[in-house]
């Protein structure tokens, strides 16, 4: 193999691993921004027993 061939190869792997690692960033970026949304955004939890009326 030639000097130039390995250089493109290694230079494939390397933007390969860094488009992978700019997918998950996006991806981790995404989820974390969409679950602070949920929890600023969404409907108030209550616990498993308790009711969303008042009692009377």
């Amino acid at each position: 193999m030639s000097t130039a061939n390995r250089e493109r190869t290694v230079c494939g792997r390397l933007g390969e691993r860094l488009e992978i690692l700019g997918l998950r960033t996006v991806l981790l970026a995404y989820w974390g921004t969409a679950s602070v949304c949920a929890r600023r955004c969404g409907k108030p939890q209550t616990g498993g027993g308790e009711s969303v009326h008042h009692k009377r």
